[in-house]
């Protein structure tokens, strides 16, 4: 195995392996190199415009489930990134550019497994809105992946509260609407396995603490038997067809299919 400076298992040691990324990194680069050469001489406008249109390009990629080919034309729109300008002009360019498509790509690294190329991203998203609910929904689905429930819970929970104030705002478009509902469904199914598992841990611990100091003190009655029913949950299927039929069931709603989201079944993208 290779792993960084941080021991995190990066990838495989094979020479094919490293072979391959070491390629993949060169066209990434020279791909990037020349999206850089095209736009140098742009104006401004001229450099967002053209940004813009990859972006919607990537979109439609994306729309198609073709995430490598989107997530290829989400990094050369970010070559169009150009925050030299006043500060009126720069906010146009990080709510227009910036925000959308590393919410985009973030929504890609997740499909890949990327997990920490999308918390970055989200990062980066925040920063221009800290209240953007997608970006804190998917950089809590990238945390709670790599097992970090406690930063993941308060994402999730600010995705919520985002999605909630949007909807009280009014003036919502029907598409927009519908992807708020589906980000909310899944939030509260998260959160409802983070809080299962949090409980889960406190039984483990207050059993091992009971079997530790049995010893201690042999007059102390045991452990009440455990209930039928009340076992700990083996690992969670945090798949959106899974995450829709447990919302389902908890509804009473035998009908729930995940190809409501859209054609692909995959979350919006902006």
């Amino acid at each position: 195995k290779r792993v960084d400076k941080d021991r995190n298992v990066i990838g495989g040691a094979k020479p094919e392996e490293m072979q391959h990324e070491l390629m993949t990194r060169a066209s990434a680069q020279k791909r990037l190199g020349a999206c850089a050469e095209h736009v140098k001489d742009m104006g401004r406008k001229d450099k967002l415009a053209w940004a813009l249109d990859l972006k919607d390009r990537a979109n439609e990629f994306y729309a198609a489930n073709s995430l490598e080919e989107a997530a290829k034309l989400y990094n050369d729109c970010l070559v169009g990134l150009d925050l030299d300008g006043t500060e009126e002009e720069n906010e146009e360019v990080k709510h227009k550019l910036q925000l959308p498509v590393c919410t985009n790509l973030a929504a890609c690294m997740i499909e890949s497994g990327q997990y920490d190329r999308t918390v970055e991203l989200c990062d980066i998203a925040l920063s221009v809105d800290p209240n953007h609910c997608r970006a804190l929904y998917r950089r809590g689905v990238a945390r709670y992946r790599t097992g970090n429930h406690a930063a993941a819970r308060p994402d999730f929970e600010a995705a919520l509260a985002g999605v909630r104030s949007q909807r009280e705002a009014g003036a919502v478009e029907e598409a927009e609407a519908r992807s708020l509902a589906d980000i909310e469904r899944r939030t509260l199914a998260y959160l409802g396995h983070i809080r299962r598992f949090s409980a889960g841990e406190r039984t483990r611990c207050k059993r091992m603490f009971e079997e530790e100091t049995d010893g201690l003190y042999a007059d102390r009655p045991g452990p009440k038997p455990e209930v039928a029913g009340q076992e700990d949950e083996g690992p969670v299927d945090d798949s959106d067809e899974a995450i829709d039929a447990a919302l389902a069931r908890a509804r009473g709603d035998w009908t729930c299919c995940p190809c409501r989201r859209n054609k692909h079944g995959r979350p919006k993208v902006e």
